[in-house]
């Protein structure tokens, strides 16, 4: 069997180049016109075009402010690495925060004392916490660490700031991090906490981060927004 040399171009396809090429002359924070006008304009049926619209709202070209569409700023870059993304996006010239949903002290569980090399029901920190850059909410990340290693962490952290300047602070220092990356969709809690659209690809980032004699440091999982962020990584030979 042969793949066809041309492959065939779908209408909501072509909508949607019209559409990238409309977004081309606009700047962010532009209202974007209404499904009405749009399928007049290009003689297209509303759910081609909604089709289209939608792969726009992925790609993060638009995004919706409640019942209007507006054309949507750049998604933020970031590098995959070990660090705080609050400090690189601030290096990048963003304004970057973190919003505290909550703390909890906890017991771990099998899965948990495994992947931290604790006993089941040692004591737990966690910290929840929302990404923000440029007002926007754009993650929501959970970091476990043992409460051997941060005695006191929950009293005197300011959540606002880098947990991993803090760990510096008290004499940690970060090896190697194994990382997972996948998609998936927010549920409802998750999507309340970042006020997205249950129907917004995320990107959830796994990670267990060791000091340098191999010792794990935190279990952390991070939910990012597909539509607001790209992550970078290099690799050398």
């Amino acid at each position: 069997m042969v793949a066809d040399a041309e492959p065939r171009v779908l209408k909501h396809q072509i909508v949607r180049k019209n559409l990238d090429a409309l977004l081309d002359e606009m700047s962010p924070g532009d209202p974007f016109p209404s499904e009405r006008d749009l399928a007049g304009k290009y003689d297209v049926a509303r759910e081609t075009l909604r089709q289209a619209i939608r792969e726009l709202l992925v790609a993060g070209r638009i995004e919706r402010r409640g019942r209007a569409t507006v054309v949507a700023e750049p998604k933020v870059v970031l590098p995959l690495a070990i660090g705080s993304y609050t400090e690189a996006a601030r290096e990048k010239g963003m304004t970057a925060t973190r919003i505290l949903v909550g703390w909890t002290l906890d017991a771990a569980d099998d899965e948990l004392a495994t992947l931290l090399h604790i006993e089941t029901g040692s004591p737990i920190v966690q910290l929840e916490r929302v990404f923000t850059t440029d007002g926007v909410r754009v993650g929501l990340e959970r970091t476990r660490i043992p409460g051997y290693r941060v005695p006191g962490l929950v009293d005197t952290f300011d959540h606002r700031a880098s947990l991993y300047t803090e760990l510096a602070r008290r004499g940690i220092r970060f090896g190697r991090v194994i990382d997972s990356i996948e998609t998936v969709l927010p549920d409802a809690r998750e999507a309340s906490l970042l006020a997205v659209d249950a129907r917004t690809p995320m990107f959830l980032l796994n990670r267990v981060s060791y000091d340098a004699d191999g010792v794990p440091i935190e279990q952390r999982r991070s939910l990012y927004r597909g539509d607001r962020m790209t992550f970078t990584a290099v690799m050398e030979a």
